[in-house]
This record gives C-alpha cells, structure tokens and sequence, in this order.
C-alpha cells in the first residue's frame, strides 16, 4: 500500500509550476476577449493617476529593470524625482529582501500617497539609512497639504504623515531580535508610526482551518482589524492629506492586503469592472504577493495524508506521514488572497451600487486562484512568471472574465454616483469594520445558514461577541448609508488623536524613553 501511495502522490504533488494545468490548457471555445496579460501598464496607470502629468514630484524609475536591484519588486517603479537610482540602491540595503518605500497610490483629491516597502533591518543595534531616512522624507514632501478651512484649526498647518506596520507590536521586537524591525522615529521627521497588529500567515491559515467552528475562528475578527486598519489609513490620506507608507516585515502580505483595500475605498476606478482587474495585477500580481507558496500550487501533501482512510493501517499512515509534516512549504501556505477577497465582499454589501462587478465575480476569481487553469496567479514574482514565460505559454484570467462580462456585472451600480469632480467624498468609500459577516456564498451556502441570530454564532444579524485587544479599536464607527459621511454628524479626523499606542512608552517598546 506504501507503493501505491508513493505513486499517487508523485503524480499528485508537482515539483514545478510548469507541470500545472495551466500551461496546458486550451478552451474549448477562444475567448472573445485577448487582452488580459496587457490589462495593466504601469506607465499608464500612474499616468492616470498624476504622474509627469498633474505633478513632477515622482518619476518613473528603471532601476529594476532586469531584476537585479530586488527580484521580487515589479521592473518598473515609481519613486520621489528628488532622488536619485544611486540613493535607492544604497537604501535598499537596509530594506528587507531589498524592498524600498516605492509609490503604491498617488490620490486624485490632493495628490497625498501611499507607498508600500518591507521592513527595516533596524536590529538589536538600532541601525540606521540616512539614504532610507533621505528617500522617505522625500516621500512626504511631495505634495502641500490643503485641507478645507474648516479641517485647519483641527489639523494645524502641517500634515502628520503616518509610517503603517502592519504587525503586532511583539512580531517586530521578534524580527528586531533577528536584524529586522520597525523604524526608529528619531530619525524619521514630520511623521508618526502607528502598528496594526494584524496577525501574520500561520495565524490566519489557522484561522482558516477553524472556519467549521465559526465561533472560535477568529475569522471575523482578522477581517474586522483589516478594514479598521484601512480606515485610518483612508482618512489620513483622504481628509488629512497626508502621506502614508505601509509596510509589514517583507510586505507582500499584509502590506498588499492595507494597499490594496485602502486604494479600493479611495478610487472608484479600481471598484469598476476593468478597475478591479488593473489593482489586483498592480498591488498583488506585480509586487510580488508569493501565490504559489500561498496558494500551495507545487504539492499539497497535508491534504493527501488528511485523504488517508481514517481505517488504514497505523504503521502504514505514520510512515508516510513522516514523509510529508515536515515540508517547509506547508507553512507557506496561508490564505492572504481569500482575506482580501473576504474585504471586498465586505465593502460591496455595505456599497451594493458603488461596485461595477458583482460576487460571483469575487467567487470566481477566489477559485482561479487555486485552479491553475490560468497563469495569472502562478508564480511568486514578476521575475518568476517572466522565467516560466507564462504570458505567452498560458492563458490569462482576465480573458476569461471578460469574454464573460455579462455574467459578472453588478445590477445594482450606479456610476453616477463616483462623480469625483465635486471634490468630495463621493468617491471614496468609508466601511464599518463592525458591520461585516461570514461570506456564506464562497461556501456555497446560503446567508441564514452562515449568519444569524443564534447566540452560538457570530454573523451579519448578531452582534460580534468579541472585543477587539486591537490598539486601533474605537468606539464607534463612520456610517455606511450616507455618501456625504464627513458632513454634518460625525466627529473630524484627527491623525494626532486617532491612536495613543505609540505614545505610552510602557506599551510601545519603540517608543523612546
């Protein structure tokens, strides 16, 4: 029996992504569509959003061009004008897996940003990049703030730019340990950091395995935290026109899951149905989010061995099981892709007309990022995917969805109501992190039977039964039904209020004494 299983495992678990179904599959009818490895062009999407059009302060950047500079970065980046491609490669240097601050999201209200790197291999030692400190400083100058008249005696004159970590707190003191970290804000002007304290991927793959048990997943909780995260970072660049760089410990994870949500609530153009296609190639496909080792795309051996009949014989089960436990990629696996997915549902039921695509959309694309049937969340790199040459040995997802358009789109939306050009928040969505439920539908099950009033049960129709030990968590939460929420009736944003965590020394160890 040990043969035949070696056997059906091997023909199972590939050792190559050129062996998955992808690069074989031809569809039975060609799409109508044939655009989709060309969906997203970086020049023309920071174009759109200001650069070298409506402002000279970021330029586009070639350093990476051949991969060499950082192999898992896209090779086309944008970065501050003042500074030079000799500063980003000494800044790099400090940068994890060499993942600089870069420009994620340039705003359409007021041109403040948000930038995405890795952490900073600060160490026990307290290490220092005046080039880091240089290429980050430049960052929050590239735009002046102007926030209404009414907002200044609030804000003050200047802005109060914000450097995100998406950990808890004890994770960086963890990565300082090993030579990593969090900034040192001595050294890092005109700012504030503020952390997260999102749990990282073998939290939330754990998390995932709980979900028979919805009570005790903690499900609702890691996506709650999520959209609270994204909502300060929301309004620190919507309202306070300041500057926000997000970062996590590589920032392929948690940092795309806060980018790439945010930049969903702040432009509606990425809540179209072509929008949509053009951020999830931009903050996850080409800033490399690892889909293979997240998606486990090579070898699934955990779950082989959970299809052991329970009956077999235990000797033969504790020697395969040997064979297979201890493989490292199995901790890879972690489902940061769903999560985001999970957020967008999230935002799409509290905004059901603002959204151009529906959730059969967000289903089907959940289930392609598994499938391998396409090639566009193979690999882990732009780099990789340009070695596999999956753009043109392998078929793009995108093609699919849009030679099927009709079948995706949202009955409900109503693009009038995205007019950005009356300057305010029209455009910019602001979800409630407590008003959120079990995605009943990606289960295939119907919303009752997810969400409802059962005391057993934490969903959509029942309070959540849990306090957030977040140092975010507020009080209360911005309305969902009224467009117009920074009007009359909810209290102004203050970026220097918002959070005391970083200031009380005794729970932020950052904090100098």
């Amino acid at each position: 029996s040990i043969d035949v299983f070696d056997t059906i495992q091997k023909l199972t678990c590939i050792e190559s992504i050129s062996q998955v179904y992808a690069f074989d599959y031809i569809p039975e009818k060609e799409f109508s569509s044939s655009d989709g490895w060309s969906i997203y062009d970086v020049y023309q999407e920071y174009s759109r959003m200001g650069v070298s059009i409506t402002t000279v302060s970021w330029r586009f950047s070639s350093v990476n061009r051949d991969y060499t500079f950082c192999e898992t970065y896209p090779h086309t980046l944008v970065v501050p004008a003042k500074i030079s491609d000799t500063v980003l490669h000494h800044a790099s240097k400090f940068r994890s897996k060499n993942r600089i601050p870069v420009l994620s999201y340039l705003h359409w209200h007021n041109k403040a940003s948000i930038t995405r790197s890795s952490q900073p291999m600060v160490g026990l030692k307290k290490n220092r990049s005046i080039q880091d400190e240089k290429l980050i400083e430049a960052i929050f100058r590239t735009n002046v703030p102007s926030l209404p008249p009414g907002l200044l005696s609030v804000y003050g004159s200047t802005q109060t730019n914000l450097i995100v970590d998406a950990r808890p707190t004890a994770n960086a003191m963890a990565n300082a340990a090993m030579g990593a970290g969090s900034e040192n804000m001595e050294h890092y002007k005109n700012c504030e950091r503020k952390f997260m304290g999102i749990d990282n991927i073998h939290v939330m793959r754990e998390s995932l395995g709980k979900m028979q048990s919805l009570d005790k997943s903690n499900w609702l909780k890691h996506i709650s935290t999520l959209l609270e995260s994204c909502l300060i970072i929301i309004k620190n660049v919507h309202i306070a026109s300041s500057h926000v760089l997000i970062h996590c410990s590589d920032g392929w994870d948690r940092t795309t899951q806060l980018t790439s949500i945010s930049i969903l609530c702040l432009d509606p153009y990425y809540r179209t149905f072509r929008g949509f296609q053009v951020l999830v190639e931009k903050e996850w496909v080409s800033f490399g989010h690892k889909f293979s080792d997240r998606s486990g795309h090579l070898s699934d051996e955990k779950y082989f061995i959970n299809s052991v009949n329970a009956n077999a014989a235990n000797t033969a089960f504790n020697t395969v099981q040997s064979k297979f436990y201890n493989q490292s990629h199995i901790r890879e696996i972690s489902p940061m892709f769903q999560q985001f997915l999970d957020c967008v549902f999230q935002i799409l039921s509290q905004f059901p007309t603002r959204f151009e695509f529906n959730e059969k959309f967000l289903i089907e694309l959940h289930y392609h990022c598994y499938s391998c049937q396409f090639g566009t969340f193979l690999c882990n790199s732009e780099k990789e995917r340009m070695d596999y040459k999956v753009t043109t040995k392998t078929y793009s997802v995108w093609d699919y969805f849009n030679s099927n358009k009709s079948v995706f789109l949202n009955s409900l939306y109503d693009g009038g109501a995205e007019d950005k050009e009356d300057m305010g928040n029209n455009g910019v969505l602001l979800p409630d992190e407590k008003n959120i439920k079990y995605w009943a539908g990606l289960f295939n099950k119907q919303d009752y039977e997810l969400n409802n009033n059962n005391d057993d049960v934490e969903g959509f129709t029942s309070p959540i039964k849990w306090k957030s030990d977040s140092p975010i968590s507020r009080t209360d939460s911005p309305g969902t039904g009224d467009a117009d929420t920074w009007k009359d009736g909810l209290k102004p944003f203050s970026p220097l209020k918002l959070m005391n965590y970083d200031n009380n020394p005794d729970i932020d160890p950052w904090k100098s004494k």
